[in-house]
């Protein structure tokens, strides 16, 4: 699942590239009447919170995309053409990195003033797109935890305090904490030398403060490598992000440990898979 650093990667090239475009036709895979309601809007600013993209227009109303599991987008050009197999038609671009198969997954495809398409690839069709007012974004944000990036060392600390829930899952509740999910969860308690599986109120404040730097730090790394592309995530152009090329733990069962070269063993902490080295995080 695209994570802070995918989202605010994505968010950071759209607003270089698409703001003040108005959107002039909307293709949708399924019938969305809700589209039809930003067609001849400006985009006046994209923001984040979390894992939301929240497009803000002209007339006051917000494009809201959730990726969810395996949704990205992407800008370019496409052109419907007919698959020589099916005979149907289906989307299609002339971009040579548009055409690998985790960027031929289009769900949404909105038409822009400049002739350029932003499109949502999906393969798993879980991301959400709607329009809301600025009322129910703000509803939206309020049910959130608050932002990693925007919060302080001393009000994430006592956000811990008293929880009872082991220390991954709630790094990855939604609700308590936006932004943070599988990938990065491992990646800081490993840094962070804290078992998975240990509850936030058996760890220390300097545990937590660990946590804290250790957050701010991998997610600052991983957003200036354009993010993780091990799984479905693109970025607009189509590419891959770098973070995948550095991992510490993530995806590295059975091999070495970075620090102290004991194999790196793989559990199942609150239903995810989950990364530790057993020696280093005791």
């Amino acid at each position: 699942m695209p994570e802070l650093p995918e989202v605010e990667t994505t968010v950071l090239s759209l607003k270089r590239k698409v703001l003040n475009r108005a959107f002039v036709f909307i293709w949708a895979e399924r019938p969305d009447k809700d589209m039809d309601k930003i067609i001849g809007k400006k985009i006046t600013d994209i923001k984040r919170h979390g894992k939301g993209i929240f497009v803000h227009l002209n007339s006051g109303e917000i494009l809201f995309i959730h990726l969810k599991m395996t949704g990205h987008l992407l800008l370019g050009e496409w052109e419907h053409c007919k698959n020589n197999q099916t005979g149907e038609k289906e989307w299609c671009s002339q971009e040579e990195v548009m055409q690998e198969k985790k960027n031929g997954f289009l769900r949404y495809v909105f038409f822009l003033d400049n002739k350029k398409q932003l499109a949502l690839s999906d393969p798993r069709k879980f991301a959400r797109v709607s329009v809301f007012t600025k009322e129910e974004a703000d509803d939206y944000v309020k049910k959130l935890g608050p932002d990693p990036l925007l919060i302080g060392k001393e009000e994430f600390i006592n956000l811990f305090s008293g929880k009872k829930k082991m220390i991954k899952p709630l790094l990855m509740d939604q609700q308590f904490l936006s932004g943070i999910g599988n990938i990065y969860a491992s990646e800081i308690l490993f840094k962070a030398k804290i078992d998975p599986e240990r509850t936030a109120n058996s760890l220390g404040r300097k545990d937590i403060g660990r946590v804290y730097e250790f957050t701010r730090e991998i997610i600052q790394k991983s957003i200036k490598l354009k993010g993780d592309s091990t799984s479905d995530y693109r970025l607009v152009t189509g590419k891959k992000g770098g973070y995948q090329d550095h991992h510490l733990v993530y995806n590295r069962g059975n091999l070495p440990c970075l620090i102290c070269g004991k194999k790196i063993k793989r559990t199942v902490v609150g239903g995810r898979g989950t990364y530790y080295c057993p020696a280093c995080q005791k």
